[in-house]
């Protein structure tokens, strides 16, 4: 068995994660889908601020 115990010792590495890889494909897709639903909001609220910030006023409130 000379031939066996140099493989145990590369097995104690760290295990991988099943929670982590069964919701990061979830995460990533629910993000997208938020992103892509509000995309519109985000472009009007930025060429509001573009527009704001074009006239000049250095001060927000």
């Amino acid at each position: 068995m000379f031939f066996i115990k140099p493989w145990r010792r590369t097995s104690r590495g760290r295990r991988l994660n099943i929670k982590r890889v069964m919701f990061f494909p979830l995460i990533v897709y629910s993000a997208y889908l938020l992103l892509d639903s509000f995309m519109p909001l985000f472009m009007v609220g930025f060429v509001i601020w573009l527009l704001y910030n074009w006239t000049g006023k250095r001060k927000f409130w």
